[in-house]
Order: C-alpha cells, then structure tokens, then sequence
C-alpha cells in the first residue's frame, strides 16, 4: 500500500497517486455501510408468471441492471450469443463448467415501472445512508465527479436509467444464474473484462468501431483485460468501498498491481489465503486454456463469459470463492 510520500520521477507519479487514493479516499471511493436501509428488498420487475424481481446489490460493472429473485439467483439481460454459450456449454465448452456461473436457463421480466412500483426508485435514493468522500488528487485513477450511491451502488444508477428509456416493449428476456456471493457475510467482488477485443461477432461497425477506440484507451490494449469495477470490504470502519468502470478506464498498466493490492488486502494486511486461492484457481484456468485443441475446430474461444472476478468475503469467514464467475 501507499505510504503517502511523494515521488520526484514523473513515471512514478501516477502509480504513486493511484496507491495513495486506493488507501485513503478520492473522487471514485464511496463508502457505504453494509447495514444501511436498502431498497434491495422492494419489488421493481415482475415475470409472465408473477415471479418477483430485485435490484441485486452486488453488481460493481455492466451497462444493465442485474435483478435477483430466488436466493443464490442473479438475472441479467439475455444477449443472443451469450445464451447460445450456455446452452452449448455442455457438449461445447465441457471443460469450461468450474470456470463459470451455473445456468439455471431463462425468465421473461416485465420491467414496465407502472406495472411493478418501481417508478419512486430514483426518488428515494437519498434516503439511504450513505457516506461519500472526495479528494483534490488529480491522478488520471480518481478524475471524475463523486457520486452517492447506497448498497445497491451500480445496479441503481442502471436501473434508473434503464426505466426511462423510449422502449415499445419492456418484456425482457434475462439469463439466470448462480449467485457467487450467496453465502458471504461481506462478499468483495471484482469485476474484469478478458480480452483484447470487447465487441461481439455481431456488433455493427459502429458499434465495433466505438468499442476499438475505448479498447485503444485502456489496458485492454496493452495488457489484454482492464478492471470494471470492485467491491472492498473495509472491517476497520465497517464500510464498503466501490469504485466503478469509469475508474477502471483511466487505470493505466502501472496501477493494476496497487489497484489488485488493494482488492485483496483488508486495509491493515494483504489476504494472502485469498491470493493463494485465486492463484490456484488461475492456474487451473490456464491449463484448459492450454489444452484448448480439444475443442471443437471453427469455435471462438469465449473470453468474454470467462472474465471470472473473485468473490471473498472480509467478515467472518476467511475464505475464497474463485470456481465461477462472471460480468454483467
């Protein structure tokens, strides 16, 4: 972690204002109690069947809100080619199975707000307890405009954005799979997107063109991934730390290893049985990967449904959940 000191390299600098905001505070930090009143437990959508919704209040990244019902359940927006990845995942992808959420298959959501309540959502957001810092660095990893969120933290600001969209219809079809977080009592989650490339094989040339450019910007380029997201667990003061895709954007490759460092640390120590564990799953992961010519010929690897944040949780079991994952 950062000690607070100051460098005279200008190569330093940035890394050095990256340690500094991930140990104290800046534009991208927001602090939230986890006991805070959430809204977590009120209805926003609806099934065909009548089954009842939920802003799921783990999401750290995405462009739509993810909602739960049953527990263990998470629900995201079906996109065709990542539906056609799990229904193929058996007799396709076999060896990829540990490495990802369990599919439970699919559910048709009405996410019409007249329907389902959930026209107050936005209205209510500052009742919720919520504790933002902001801080004069000007490192490129913390320039941006605090916000407040509560517990629910980025599935809310989708949410709200989701439902004043112009939409003819607001039937929508969502994915639903395990939850990786069911059973933590303070789960931390990061968020990262595999890859060098982040649009589809069906994206349109804007739409491929748009996501070049944004790649080109990022350690997507450089590295191969970028961080979207995290969700810390702080026991010193009892709070969470968020820091969203924004922030992921403008990490350069000098400040993934402070911003990793920060992940799986607990603010006063690293967690070294979580680094083991996520190591071990890593190289679990890289031996399929290496043995990929076992897959079906003509098939693409599928990356993007393995960008696999680790779940641990910082309360009162130490332990490390890295078998499954997934971005929303």
């Amino acid at each position: 972690m950062a000690d607070g000191t100051t460098t005279t390299t200008a190569a330093a600098a940035p890394m050095s204002k990256l340690q500094t905001s991930l140990s104290t505070s800046s534009d991208n930090l927001e602090a939230l109690s986890p006991n805070a009143p959430s809204l977590t437990s009120r209805v926003i959508a609806r099934s065909s069947v009548g089954t009842e919704f939920y802003l799921y209040k783990h999401q750290v990244g995405g462009h739509k809100p993810l909602l739960r019902s049953a527990p263990g359940e998470v629900c995201k927006p079906a996109l065709p080619l990542e539906l056609q990845f799990y229904q193929g995942l058996a007799s396709t992808y076999p060896q990829l199975i540990p490495f990802v959420p369990t599919y439970l298959g699919t559910i048709v959501v009405d996410l019409h707000p007249s329907s389902n309540g959930s026209d107050n959502v936005a209205d209510r957001t500052n009742s919720d307890s919520v504790a933002s810092t902001k801080s004069s660095s000007t490192s490129n990893a913390t320039r941006r405009p605090s916000r407040s969120m509560d517990h629910r933290g980025v599935s809310l600001i989708l949410w709200n954005k989701e439902i004043v969209r112009d939409q003819s219809s607001f039937l929508c079809e969502y994915l639903v799979l395990g939850d990786l977080t069911q059973g933590y009592t303070r789960p931390c989650v990061l968020d990262i997107k595999m890859g060098t490339r982040q649009h589809g094989a069906d994206a349109s040339p804007a739409k491929a063109r748009s996501h070049s450019v944004k790649c080109a910007k990022t350690t997507s380029a450089t590295l191969g991934f970028r961080l979207c997201g995290m969700q810390i667990y702080q026991p010193a003061d009892g709070r969470y730390v968020l820091r969203d895709k924004h922030w992921g954007r403008l990490l350069q490759p000098g400040d993934i290893p402070p911003a990793l460092h920060f992940f799986l640390s607990t603010g006063d120590a690293l967690r070294i049985d979580a680094v083991e564990q996520l190591a071990s799953r890593l190289r679990e992961l890289q031996a399929v990967v290496d043995g990929r010519s076992s897959l079906p010929r003509g098939t693409s690897f599928p990356w993007s449904r393995l960008n696999a944040p680790p779940a641990f949780d910082s309360g009162e079991r130490r332990s490390c959940s890295c078998t499954k994952g997934t971005s929303p």
